[in-house]
């Protein structure tokens, strides 16, 4: 009998023991679980701005440095490897913020180009304003998300997304550190006689496979870049800086060619500024739409660049 007892006890041991381990893994699964929620906030100017919010569960009950992602032109928070990036930086202990610039030209479907009208007045003031509606809405916890670090805010932008956060970062001290993949040197990329055929006829056509999604850039942006030109200077911006920077530039990119990355980082304090050439990598480092596996380029630039954001946030 007491043998019989024993044996019983020994088996409890070794369930109760294979049962914790078990436990173990499910309350971790459970506690960094990744959170992604939609948000949107209003604009000074009106417009209605939509993004998406990242943040492992676990850190709910603490605080995360933030890192607010800007696209590029024609992108948007759903295109390409964005989601991945956003869910990257979080997974990586930052609570990441993707958003569709407000006239990007995607509106609530956030897979289709729909907003034509808002499309062709987009400008780089509007932008840099939509940036700064995101940190108002982080100041001011109108974002729901309680993990959030308010004191430590990065931003890295992506080719014309790059500028604009260099810029931002320049005149919002919110923004502790800024990184630039594959950033563009100038916002004014137009020949004179570009210039004048557009004001001549009130807008420029972009090329589309789809006739029907035919869009338009009016003479709004050129008029931005004359009455701002001493604002969007980013070679200016990069040169009173003083705030930690990265440049991530691929040897190989043919729309920004890597000498606008080596230009920036002529100005820049080089003891706050690193400047990281990827050797016969492109523009998008590998990555494409739709992004249904992951680029050998783009998981470098991520694991570089958050590391570099724990270093400095």
């Amino acid at each position: 009998m007491g043998r019989g007892i024993i044996d019983r006890n020994a088996r409890t041991n070794r369930l109760f023991l294979t049962f914790i381990p078990w436990l173990a893994i499910f309350l971790y699964d459970f506690m960094n679980t990744l959170i992604e929620r939609v948000f949107q906030i209003s604009t000074p100017s009106g417009a209605e701005l939509y993004g998406d919010i990242r943040w492992i569960k676990e850190s709910a009950g603490g605080h995360e440095p933030v890192i607010i992602v800007c696209h590029g032109f024609k992108a948007f928070k759903d295109w390409g490897p964005f989601p991945a990036i956003g869910r990257y930086f979080a997974e990586s202990g930052f609570v990441s913020i993707v958003f569709n610039f407000s006239h990007n030209g995607i509106g609530k479907n956030f897979r289709k180009f729909s907003e034509r009208e808002k499309f062709s007045v987009n400008t780089f003031s509007l932008e840099l304003e939509d940036v700064g509606a995101v940190l108002d809405a982080i100041s001011a916890d109108k974002i729901d998300c309680q993990a959030i670090d308010k004191s430590k805010i990065g931003i890295v932008g992506h080719s014309r997304g790059g500028g604009i956060a260099i810029i931002k970062a320049r005149e919002d001290k919110r923004i502790k550190a800024v990184a630039g993949w594959s950033t563009v040197s100038y916002f004014d990329r137009y020949t004179d006689a570009q210039r004048k055929r557009w004001r001549e006829k009130g807008y420029v056509g972009l090329p589309s496979i789809n006739p029907d999604s035919l869009f338009r850039i009016k003479t709004d942006l050129l008029d931005d870049l004359e009455k701002n030109a001493a604002r969007l200077n980013i070679r200016n911006a990069v040169y009173d800086l003083g705030k930690p920077l990265l440049l991530v530039h691929g040897t190989a990119d043919i729309p920004v060619p890597i000498e606008e990355a080596r230009r920036l980082y002529e100005g820049a304090d080089k003891t706050m500024t690193e400047l990281v050439e990827l050797d016969g990598v492109g523009h998008m480092y590998g990555a494409r739409h739709p992004y249904t596996k992951p680029a050998w380029s783009m998981d470098h630039v991520l694991e570089l660049t958050s590391a570099w954001f724990h270093k400095h946030l």
